[in-house]
C-alpha cells in the first residue's frame, strides 16, 4: 500500500502537480460533499479519542476499586481455627 502511495506521488509529480494538490486529490476528492466528509472524519476522529480517553479512565478506577466491600473482614481464617488444629493432634 506504501509502494501505491509512493508511485501516486510520482505520477503528481510527473503531471506537474504540488505535494497540497497531491494530497487533496488522495485525501478528499474534488467532489460536491468534499467539506462534509471532512467534517464527519473530524467527528469520527474526535469520537474516537474521546472513547479512548474514557475508556483510560474507567479502566484505572477499575483497578483501584477495592476487592473486598467496606467493613468486611479480610480472611475467615480466625486464629481459634489454628488452636483448635493444635488442641488437636
Amino acid at each position: 500500500m506504501i509502494a501505491d502511495i509512493l508511485k501516486f506521488y510520482e505520477v503528481g509529480k510527473e503531471l506537474g502537480l504540488t505535494k497540497k494538490e497531491i494530497t487533496q486529490i488522495m485525501i478528499f476528492d474534488n467532489s460536491k460533499y468534499a467539506y462534509l466528509w471532512r467534517f464527519l472524519l473530524i467527528i469520527f476522529m474526535l469520537l474516537i479519542m474521546i472513547g479512548w480517553f474514557n475508556s483510560l479512565v474507567f479502566l484505572t478506577q477499575k483497578i483501584n476499586e477495592n476487592v473486598y466491600p467496606a467493613g468486611t473482614m479480610y480472611s475467615t481464617v480466625k486464629l481459634k481455627d489454628f488452636n483448635k488444629k493444635f488442641k488437636a493432634s
